[in-house]
């Protein structure tokens, strides 16, 4: 991709307050879900946040490959394959900590409610409109 092409696809994505994640499960198969996308999306650093307590997190530590799709008719597609990997880092968290997660984890990023997901790219597909 260009430069241009990266920037385009970058705020396309940042557009976009969920991606939709398919992940594998070897006894159930294939799961399409969503993913919280968090502030500061670029193609080379994206993160995720999701309960805990998730299907699509079980399946992640199962086989972390997966892929991440972003999409409406109007304006065009981005995917982006790769592996996910589960951030532990706490100050990490503390940085890509948005208010909405106290919800589900009131003891905050070092609390059990939310896992912060990174997606390390291993190819991006983009057709923008």
């Amino acid at each position: 991709m260009t430069k241009e092409q990266v920037e385009e696809a970058e705020k396309f994505i940042r557009g976009f307050e969920y991606g939709i994640v398919a992940t594998n499960n070897p006894e159930t198969g294939p799961r399409l879900s969503g993913l919280n996308n968090l502030a500061g999306q670029t193609l080379q650093q994206l993160h995720f946040a999701t309960e805990a307590s998730c299907q699509k997190l079980a399946n992640l530590r199962l086989d972390p490959r997966c892929e991440v799709m972003y999409a409406t008719m109007e304006s065009g597609q981005v995917q982006i394959a790769g592996k996910a990997e589960i951030i532990t880092d706490e100050a990490l968290k503390r940085e890509l900590w948005q208010d909405w997660m106290n919800e589900y984890s009131p003891e905050g990023p070092t609390g059990e409610g939310i896992c912060i997901i990174r997606l390390i790219p291993a190819s991006i597909r983009a057709m923008i409109c």
